[in-house]
């Protein structure tokens, strides 16, 4: 425990004053015990104690003292960091003064922050939340974009309890490929976590395959041939992030081709078909030179895009995606789960040195989704308080945008640069209790040397009572 700095003199007259005295740690113990400890220099009957703390607290105690054995008086103390004001009276003599204790920051296990928020969240909401299992003192957020490039990095140093939640935000236009954040303790312990919300639906023109057939037909062959540009620009993308986010925060790129099915003749037969018209689109993709893992599966009359009865002929429901991802689709709905992905092929080097041209209508999609973020989230960047948000609400962005359906699923988000350091994290309201913003302990804490000044002044104008002065020197106990 960190004693108060005073100078030579003021120790000097602490000393002088002798007789009795009282001391306090600065710190509690790690179950939350703050004490005082009263000593006198002669036996001491009914000394009147009286401890109140700003968090509301009142503590009221008649204790004995013997010569020169110290007695401890202990409390439990909820908030991180509570300012007191004690009051001793004996033989009828009184003294008071001030003090502040802290909740030691360290705590809890040294294990990984747990990751509480969907793509949802961080793509269109433009926020991320973690729960803690050690008392975080520090909370670092770096978000890139898809050309690899840093574009947010902001910190706070609220203290987070073990078993907690904290959530940074950010709002941007960027589109985002990683958010990387990282939590520390005060003695030093971090751990970091890196999340890739990045995911692509490749827009592209739907194949029609001739009835019962798989086969891709020359005169269809120009749309595949449209989306295998697309695929092969993100690709090229993805290598630049890569290259620029370096070292274990590289992440592989995975290519996942569904096919569907209207409602027309047997389930069974649809469910083949859908899976081997999958499979030829991945083939293309594959022989054209893809270089990315590529996998494909069939959904049959499952996961229809427009509800029919039995046997509809319906174009809409004869279909496919092509989603490009860092991980395996989750499943549910109209995507398979991820154990009927069959696999196409591992990546390989890149071969290709000249890229296709891009089709024009993909260059106005594209153009349209920055349309649409810049009018969402402003031209701007910019990283967002929100300490103790209420988690119903979206604190990063219009909960209105970002439709991941259909198109491109991976961009609405982003990322943006600046941002006080002090911003962007705490707490949020609801979580556990004991949850609190309230600053972090420090080797000195604010405003005990001033209490202790203030003390001694106290001390030394006090009115006397019939048997004279107690007098008292308070000072922080050092920490062994």
């Amino acid at each position: 425990m960190a004693i108060v700095s005073l100078t030579a003199p003021l120790l000097a007259l602490f000393m002088m004053l002798g007789g009795f005295g009282w001391q306090y740690s600065d710190q509690t113990d790690e179950s939350g015990t703050a004490y005082v400890e009263l000593s006198s220099d002669e036996p001491l009957d009914d000394v009147k104690v009286k401890i109140t703390g700003s968090d509301g607290s009142t503590l009221t105690k008649t204790v004995s003292l013997k010569a020169n054995k110290p007695t401890k008086i202990t409390w439990k103390q909820k908030d991180r960091q509570v300012s007191y004001d004690i009051e001793i009276e004996a033989n009828e003599g009184f003294t008071n003064g001030s003090f502040e204790v802290q909740k030691p920051i360290a705590g809890g296990k040294k294990e990984a922050i747990e990751l509480l928020s969907d793509r949802t969240d961080i793509v269109d909401r433009q926020k991320i939340k973690y729960e803690t299992p050690f008392t975080s003192s520090k909370q670092t957020l770096y978000v890139y974009d898809t050309d690899g490039d840093l574009v947010v990095e902001t910190s706070s140093d609220q203290v987070v309890e073990a078993g907690d939640t904290f959530e940074m935000t950010w709002r941007t236009n960027r589109e985002v490929f990683m958010v990387k954040v990282i939590a520390e303790d005060e003695t030093g312990y971090s751990a970091t976590d890196i999340a890739v919300p990045w995911s692509f639906a490749i827009p592209h023109e739907e194949v029609n395959f001739d009835s019962g057939k798989s086969i891709i037909k020359p005169s269809e062959e120009p749309k595949v041939a449209d989306a295998f540009a697309v695929l092969v620009h993100e690709l090229a993308n993805l290598d630049k992030a890569n290259a620029a986010v370096g070292g274990t925060m590289s992440v592989n790129p995975q290519l996942y081709i569904v096919g569907y099915t209207d409602t027309v003749g047997n389930g069974a037969d649809n469910q083949k078909l859908s899976e081997e018209r999958a499979k030829a689109i991945a083939k293309y993709f594959f022989d054209k030179g893809a270089w990315c893992e590529v996998y494909y599966a069939g959904m049959g009359e499952r996961g229809l895009a427009v509800e029919t009865a039995d046997s509809v002929d319906s174009l809409a429901n004869r279909r496919a995606l092509y989603i490009l991802d860092v991980k395996k689709p989750s499943g549910g709905g109209a995507v398979p789960s991820p154990g009927a992905w069959k696999q196409m092929t591992d990546a390989r080097p890149r071969m290709m040195q000249t890229l296709p041209k891009l089709p024009e209508s993909y260059i106005a999609y594209k153009a349209e989704q920055q349309r649409l973020r810049d009018e969402k989230f402003g031209t701007g960047s910019s990283s967002s308080d929100d300490s103790g948000g209420d988690d119903s609400g979206d604190s990063g962005g219009d909960d209105s945008g970002g439709d991941d359906s259909g198109g491109d699923s991976g961009n609405d988000s982003g990322g943006g640069s600046g941002g006080d350091d002090s911003e962007g994290v705490g707490p949020s309201k609801g979580d556990k209790p004991g949850a609190t913003a309230k600053g972090c302990a420090t080797s000195e804490p604010s405003g005990t040397g001033a209490g202790l000044l203030a003390g001694l002044f106290g001390l030394l104008g006090l009115a006397r009572r019939s048997r004279g002065l107690l007098k008292s020197s308070a000072r922080p106990r050092v920490r062994q």
